[in-house]
């Protein structure tokens, strides 16, 4: 995978995180009284949105780790600093940006050959 491609599919990711909690109580919200939704395009939007991060978390998980998943999870979706993560696991922030990186390839990577 290029370097480009990681990129770009790292920030489609992070984009997504952000808005992940919002958009979770949008699609609650929704699924609760579908005709006050309005909008059908809409609800399927937030449905594939919210299907692909859990999705990627799921096979952070699953290849990375409980922790590489949780660390993953409180830099993206809770947007919590990289300095306060490391600290909480026991590591500098150039070991989470390293490793970070290796997790995130690996998944990625993996996306790709299927």
């Amino acid at each position: 995978m290029t370097d480009e491609k990681y990129k770009e599919k790292l920030e489609a990711f992070k984009n997504s995180c952000r808005v992940y909690k919002k958009e979770k109580k949008m699609l609650e919200a929704a699924e609760s009284d579908r005709n006050a939704f309005g909008n059908e395009k809409l609800y399927i939007y937030l449905r594939e949105d919210i299907g692909y991060v859990e999705d990627l978390f799921e096979k952070i998980g699953r290849k990375c780790g409980a922790n590489a998943r949780l660390m993953i999870w409180l830099m993206f979706v809770e947007e919590n600093i990289q300095s306060d993560i490391a600290l909480q696991f026991g590591l500098t922030r150039r070991q989470l940006q390293y490793s970070l990186n290796k997790w995130m390839h690996h998944v990625f990577e993996e996306e790709d050959s299927m």
